[in-house]
């Protein structure tokens, strides 16, 4: 940043507490110069479950989006993929960058090409959100991936004490009992997102998670350039 440029202000909206301190510190690592805003509904995941994202929800989610626009951020991040239909219908009225949890991730990921995707998580509703979101980008997109899921056994206790080191090896126990070995990994929850460097490094295997991608992408988006 050039002295005297203001930091750029992000809101991270969340819907699950779990996801506020990955996000924070995937900012940390690829956007340390963005001020961040964390905003809790942490409601919204338990009132998603057995309706999905009705009208009032919808609604609910653009009316936490203006609050971080009227208040004066600089772009907006949403952390949780129930809320991700909510995001898309109201994009273009947002004047300000907004970017969905995975959408870079997926980006990146699609760009890359890989042959076999295997889509971690830590329980099975998200496993379907984020199943579903990587099947319809790719018929989308028409790219010929073959795409698998699994659930970490242990991953979700591990994610919410925070112990890096156990949620890493519950996730390299999942992949170490894949059938065979994919092409590239996409981690369904930023809760999993801490164990992502580690998780490659032990696999030799490349990872992709949506906070880092995503940070990294809004700094280009507001500094420009690279770091």
């Amino acid at each position: 940043m050039s002295p005297g440029q203001k930091r750029p202000l992000v809101a991270l909206i969340s819907a699950n507490p779990a996801a506020m301190t990955p996000a924070n510190s995937a900012f940390a690592d690829e956007f340390p110069e963005a001020r961040l805003w964390n905003i809790l509904d942490d409601r919204l995941q338990d009132d998603a479950d057995p309706r999905g994202v009705t009208g009032s929800l919808a609604e609910r989610m653009h009316r936490l989006i203006d609050h971080a626009v009227i208040e004066g951020a600089d772009a907006i991040l949403l952390t949780c993929p129930v809320y991700v239909s909510a995001l898309r219908s109201f994009a273009d009225k947002c004047p300000i960058p907004l970017l969905d949890p995975d959408e870079m991730a997926l980006n990146g990921l699609l760009h890359e090409a890989p042959g076999t995707v295997l889509v971690l998580a830590s329980a099975p509703q998200p496993l379907t959100v984020a199943l579903n979101r990587f099947i319809n980008e790719c018929a989308e997109r028409a790219a010929p991936v073959e795409i698998r899921g699994a659930v970490a056994k242990n991953a979700k206790a591990a994610a919410l004490a925070g112990n890096t080191k156990e949620l890493t090896d519950a996730l390299v126990t999942t992949v170490s009992g894949q059938r065979t070995a994919p092409d590239a990994i996409l981690l369904a929850q930023y809760s999993l997102a801490p164990a992502a460097r580690a998780l490659e490094t032990a696999t030799g295997i490349p990872v992709f998670s949506g906070p880092l991608s995503s940070a990294a992408a809004l700094r280009r988006t507001t500094l420009g350039g690279s770091r």
